[in-house]
């Protein structure tokens, strides 16, 4: 009998080198400051007026203007997303196609999200037209609510998102996805329809880990968190949208350069709220960790799933202090190990779903943020708890 030849080992995976979260967090700094600065000096410098100035009058004139202005943001976003999507990723060994197969993603994720930004400019334009303020305001409330309602869809045509159908009470449904930083959300408008969870985390996590995952979601609807955070993004948008229209002026609504002022204005506002929002999104995580605590979910069963959960993104356990208040609306795994007292009641995850949210007033933030530049899959449903 001959022998058969040893079947080769494959490697093994290269060391995660630390670091990693840091990194990320520099990038959307930068990027985030580069548009935000990029939004002020426009507007001191009058130049959506001297662009409307510049353009001939009609609505194929106004229309070739908004496309040229959602051209040049998808331009200014592509260093961000080439460093957070493929450049950091293969500094500290994660997980990352190989560079045609990236650009290939990335490729198709820009063009549908320019493509959802260009639509919502036409149709703030339009709203304008029509109505002023009191239409523009009209306009970003039904982009708000159709985005929301169709946000599975929505991440599907960013990225490759295959969902299986909804099973058990309350409905899930598993999605397999390119992105390991995948974790899907509560779909739904105001009342959850099902609930979105990442297909990697049945290898990812134990069959314990995975289950109080899965609690947790029921937990953030069950305790009104879910619908808080959603509510209060909506406010947050709809008010950043009347206050934008009012600074560009009702007379200017309706026009290319007024509508571009308007993102702009927008734009600032968003700023505002990375500022403010994720001190509530945190709460909210706590008052569901809280809340699973209080249903007797074991603690060595939590603590594992949050540590296994944080190494698929940030990969960061401790932060500082000052940078978390700042810049993460969940909490370190350190500072949720830390955390026993009952919180305040929170808003779970109203920060980065006020940020999806900005493209129904065409906002420009969306996708410059640490936790998703460069990562279509994450676009729609930027990286919950």
């Amino acid at each position: 009998m001959m022998a058969t030849a040893p079947v080769p080992k494959s490697p093994p995976p290269p060391a995660r080198v630390p670091g990693y979260g840091r990194a990320r967090l520099w990038v959307g700094i930068t990027g985030v400051g580069t548009f935000v600065a990029l939004s002020a000096a426009a507007l001191a410098v009058g130049l959506p007026a001297a662009v409307e100035g510049r353009t001939e009058s009609g609505v194929w004139a106004a229309v070739t203007t908004l496309a040229l202005f959602a051209a040049a943001h998808a331009a200014l976003q592509l260093p961000f997303d080439l460093l957070g999507g493929y450049l950091l990723p293969r500094r500290y060994n994660r997980s990352r196609p190989d560079m045609a197969v990236f650009l290939a993603r990335l490729a198709r994720g820009v063009a549908f999200y320019t493509a959802l930004l260009f639509t919502t400019l036409c149709v703030l334009l339009l709203g304008g037209r029509l109505g002023g303020v009191w239409g523009v305001l009209a306009a970003s409330l039904t982009l708000s609510v159709l985005l929301l309602s169709g946000r599975a869809a929505v991440a599907a045509g960013l990225s490759r998102l295959r969902v299986e159908a909804p099973t058990g009470d309350p409905p899930v449904a598993f999605a397999s996805s390119d992105d390991e930083g995948f974790t899907g959300g509560v779909v739904g408008l105001m009342r959850p329809r099902y609930h979105l969870l990442p297909a990697r985390w049945r290898e990812a996590l134990t069959p314990e880990q995975l289950s109080y995952a899965r609690l947790r979601r029921e937990f953030a609807v069950s305790t009104g968190a879910w619908r808080r955070g959603r509510t209060l993004a909506l406010l947050f948008t709809l008010c950043g949208v009347l206050g934008a229209a009012a600074l560009t002026g009702p007379d200017r609504l309706g026009t290319a350069g007024g509508t571009i002022e308007l993102s702009l204005w927008f734009t600032l506002w968003s700023f505002a709220g990375l500022l403010a929002l994720p001190a509530v999104s945190r709460r909210g995580v706590a008052e569901v960790d809280a809340r699973a605590r209080a249903a007797g979910a074991p603690d060595a069963v939590a603590a594992a799933t949050i540590v296994a959960l944080d190494a698929l993104q940030d990969d960061e356990p401790q932060r500082p202090a000052w940078v978390e208040a700042i810049f993460h609306p969940v909490p370190s795994v350190r500072n949720r190990a830390a955390s026993d007292a009952d919180p305040a009641r929170g808003a779970w995850d109203v920060a980065r779903t006020a940020l999806y949210l900005g493209l129904a007033a065409g906002g420009l933030l969306g996708r410059a943020v640490h936790c998703n530049s460069g990562r279509p899959a994450l676009w729609a449903f930027l990286p919950v708890d």
